[in-house]
Parts: structure tokens; sequence; C-alpha cells
């Protein structure tokens, strides 16, 4: 009598082994074709408007800072200070998103794709109730851990 079992196992075994070495050139090569396209790629113009911004905002800060002229054109020297303040801080932001933005173009692939959703709801729940710091930061520890472990399961 023959042993189906057995040959039915090489057989899956073999196919499993063709797949997955399907699979890893597939891989590569997409992998190698986004490398391709990065390295060609135009920078962004949305990339070069936000440096542009920071650019100009945080000049307009310098000179209104610098000058004294501000007082004057507002009407008075807490209004120029408030002004040259939030000058200041919006092109340290635009600034912030131009450095950032090849890393803001592609998601993080280490972040589990659900945890940046609760944690958004995390902030807006302490911001709203800040006593909860002290149940919601275990519970997000905890949703990191089990995201990132269904994550590797999944993979496989």
């Amino acid at each position: 009598m023959a042993n189906y079992h057995k040959l039915f196992g090489k057989i899956l075994a073999s196919a499993l082994r063709e797949g997955m070495q399907a699979r890893a050139v597939a891989h590569e090569s997409a992998k190698s074709k986004a490398e391709q396209q990065e390295k060609h790629a135009p920078p962004s113009t949305r990339r070069q408007l936000a440096g542009t911004l920071a650019m100009v905002l945080l000049l307009a800060a310098g000179v209104g800072h610098f000058s004294g002229v501000l007082p004057t054109w507002t009407g008075s020297v807490s209004a120029a200070s408030f002004l040259v303040s939030a000058l200041t801080r919006i092109g340290l932001v635009f600034g912030a998103i131009w450095l950032a933005w090849d890393s803001l173009q592609r998601p993080a692939r280490w972040l589990p794709p659900g945890l940046a959703l609760i944690g958004t709801l995390s902030i807006i729940l302490v911001a709203a109730q800040p006593k909860l710091i002290i149940a919601v930061l275990p519970l997000l520890g905890v949703a990191t851990v089990l995201m990132s472990i269904l994550r590797a399961f999944r993979k496989n």
C-alpha cells in the first residue's frame, strides 16, 4: 500500500518552498523598483512650498523682531510680540514638515496600522480628562504589544 500522506507532504513542502521563493523574488523586485523611483523622483512641489513658507515666515519674524517696526504697525508692543511669536511657531512647524516630508510620504513599517488611530484617540481622551492618563497609558502599551504580536503572526 502506498504512503499517500508522505507523498502529499512532499508535494506540499515543495509547493510552499516555491511559493516562498517566488514571494521573496517579487518582494525584492518591488523593493528595488521603489528604491529606483525614490532616487529619480523630482522633489515634491508641496515639500518645496512647505520649505518656502517656513523660510518666509521665519524671515518675517526675524525682521519684525529686530527692526522694531511692528509695534508702530500693529499699534501695541504686546500685539507685535504676539505676531512675532506666532510667525516663529508656524514657521518652525512648516520647517519640521519640510524636513520630515519624505518620511511622511510612506508610513512607518514598524508602526502597527491601528496604533496611530488609537494614539490619536488617546490624546483626545487625555486632553478632555487629564486624570485618565493613568488608565490610558497602560492600555496604549497593551494595545501596542497586542498589535505587534498579531502583525508578526499575520506576516507568517
